[in-house]
């Protein structure tokens, strides 16, 4: 009887496992690896105090490499070597004043409602490019309910990165350190205000 009940189980663990898809596998495999990947990109990186990352953008602007987003919300890098020129907006979240994810949104500079060839879903392969060029290949396509947009995923220990079309125009990328739990939303960017990002805090 015993070794029934063993024999059960295991069948049951063997079954519970097969089950698992490819990204709970993944994500699994690598949160007990127990290795940490902080950086994020242009020196950016998990933990950083939000001074720095505001001191940090500040540089970055004067040396040229970035500029004000929409409504100086954000921190705006343009790609001009594909195809279509494209813009990233970014911006991250705080928790306990040190950043835990990084916020991306991804789009063609000549979008338009009726050019299609500058849509999300042309614009993804594109982005998907430039994360494997940053943080090497490996992301899976995510499979999920009937009728959502496409996905991918890439998990290295403590860092994910997520992929979503979010509409028509953008590709949505969330970076984030999955040791984090945020107690909070925080939203230090002050509404209204037209100064850049890195002058709106108070020092």
């Amino acid at each position: 009887m015993k070794r029934w009940i063993l024999l059960l189980a295991v069948l049951a663990c063997t079954v519970w496992i097969a089950c698992k898809s490819d990204y709970e596998k993944m994500l699994d495999r690598e949160m007990a690896s127990g290795i940490r990947y902080d950086s994020i990109f242009f020196g950016l990186y998990f933990g950083m105090p939000a001074s720095d990352f505001y001191k940090h953008c500040f540089e970055l602007n004067r040396q040229g490499m970035v500029t004000n987003g929409p409504e100086n919300n954000t921190v705006l890098y343009s790609f001009y070597d594909y195809r279509y020129p494209l813009d990233m907006n970014f911006y991250p979240a705080f928790e306990k004043g040190r950043i835990y994810k990084m916020g991306v949104v991804f789009n063609y500079q000549g979008w338009a409602p009726w050019n299609k060839q500058l849509f999300s879903d042309k614009l993804a392969p594109d982005v998907l490019d430039i994360l494997e060029k940053w943080y090497g290949k490996g992301f899976i396509k995510i499979v999920r309910t009937p009728g959502d947009t496409a996905a991918w995923v890439k998990v290295n220990g403590n860092r994910q990165i997520l992929v979503m079309l979010q509409n028509e125009r953008n590709v949505r990328v969330e970076i984030t350190d999955l040791t984090v739990t945020p107690e909070q939303k925080e939203t230090p960017v002050k509404p209204g205000d037209r100064r850049p990002v890195w002058e709106k805090h108070e020092k």
